[in-house]
């Protein structure tokens, strides 16, 4: 590692090793994190997590600017994220955000099926005009 300064604190070493021991959707980013923080290259640590070496760029990047929060298990959980997280993945708060995605998910449905709608009409409309043109000449 060039930079002497290490990656996580000593709890955020804690609540990765935890996370990386879990069967939580991040544990692979948690191993990864903890391969960097323990001097490995990032290409080393993607070997070691299983993920790609732009997957770990990403999450070094993204932990670097929002530290613990950049793990999911974090940012759905309560108070103790990490342990939360760790013991139940299936939290309320993630069931919670399932269904404000799929209400998004279904307005953006919506909202393209109208734009199709639009789109159809606009092609019927200019063909209309073209043999309304047609016919004067």
């Amino acid at each position: 590692m060039a930079n002497s300064a290490k990656l996580l604190k000593p709890a955020e070493v804690r609540g990765c090793q935890k996370l990386a021991q879990s069967e939580h959707k991040d544990n692979q980013r948690a191993v990864a994190l903890l391969a960097i923080h323990q001097g490995q290259t990032q290409a080393r640590a993607a070997e070691s997590s299983g993920l790609s070496l732009g997957q770990v760029k990403y999450i070094v990047t993204r932990f670097r600017k929002m530290g613990m929060k950049a793990l999911t298990a974090v940012r759905e959980s309560p108070a103790n994220a990490v342990e939360t997280a760790v013991e139940s993945p299936q939290s309320k708060t993630k069931t919670k955000t399932k269904k404000n995605k799929d209400k998004a998910d279904k307005k953006a449905k919506k909202d393209k099926d109208k734009s199709k709608k639009k789109d159809k009409k606009a092609k019927k409309d200019k063909k209309k005009s073209k043999k309304k043109n047609k016919n004067k000449k």
